[in-house]
């Protein structure tokens, strides 16, 4: 059953990055609250989906787990830099304070900071420059930074839905891109990392969209996609995406079963129930 199956690799995910951490930090208060905000929770999809690109592609796990590992850093960095009271102003993320409340503001903003320029370390010590251009790009202006810049500058403003459907693209789809696409580039298969960044762009815009549905928050976020369509029509645009996607994995892996098609599945059927 694949929500077992993401669970136990979460729990195994979890285990790699207290490792690593453990390697990393002394008892400073920079590093506690960086270990805060990256052990707060969170379903580790990001880096589950690069391990399983990784896999099909007969990589080691020695070889991956550095990816996987800036992969989640940079996740959580940005959700400790828009949870500020300078951007969402969200004084909880996972039932959990947010860094800024456990600590201060000047510790989370810090804190950010610290967890990405940690993802760079790592992809610096294990891989050519190309990685980490590629995960620059995502986090970057074009990527993370940049939706959440224009998610600031039209809060409170009726949006078109072509806006919305942006803003998660550059917030959200992203990362999903780098996570299909990393292990590729590493094997400098560059075509297929072309495709493997449509199929992570379809993945992280469904992700999005039922992300959307869950919290149906439609008062406070004028970017939820509740306010442009119903529920039914949001996840029909996620099964059309499921479909498209679908297109490009057999490109990708056309002869290799993936668990990536199951994966999908769960992602929209958190919403569609």
């Amino acid at each position: 059953m694949i929500k077992k199956y993401i669970s136990s690799q979460r729990n195994l995910f979890n285990k790699d990055l207290k490792k690593f951490f453990d390697s990393y930090r002394t008892s400073n208060i920079l590093q506690t609250a960086m270990w805060y905000s990256l052990s707060n929770g969170g379903k580790r999809l990001r880096p589950i989906i690069l391990a399983e690109v990784s896999k099909a592609l007969g990589l080691k796990k020695s070889r991956y787990l550095n990816m996987m590992l800036a992969t989640e850093l940079i996740h959580c960095y940005s959700l400790v830099h828009d949870d500020l009271p300078s951007m969402d102003d969200d004084d909880y993320r996972r039932g959990k304070l947010s860094t800024h409340k456990k600590f201060n503001e000047a510790q989370a903003i810090l804190s950010g900071n610290g967890l990405l320029t940690l993802a760079f370390e790592l992809l610096s010590k294990k891989y050519d420059s190309k990685i980490s251009h590629e995960i620059s790009k995502v986090s970057g202006a074009y990527g993370l930074a940049g939706g959440q810049s224009i998610d600031i500058s039209l809060e409170s403003k009726k949006l078109s839905l072509n806006k919305v459907l942006h803003i998660h693209e550059l917030k959200t789809a992203k990362l999903f891109e780098f996570c299909v696409s990393a292990p590729f580039l590493d094997l400098a298969d560059t075509n297929k990392a072309n495709i493997a960044r449509k199929y992570g762009n379809l993945l992280g815009r469904s992700f999005q969209i039922v992300d959307d549905i869950i919290d149906q928050d439609q008062d406070e976020d004028n970017k939820n996609i509740l306010n442009y369509m119903s529920k039914e029509n949001a996840l029909a645009l996620c099964y059309e995406y499921k479909v498209k996607a679908d297109k490009y994995l057999n490109k990708l892996f056309p002869k290799k079963d993936t668990k990536l098609p199951e994966i999908f599945n769960y992602i929209i059927e958190q919403a569609d129930s």
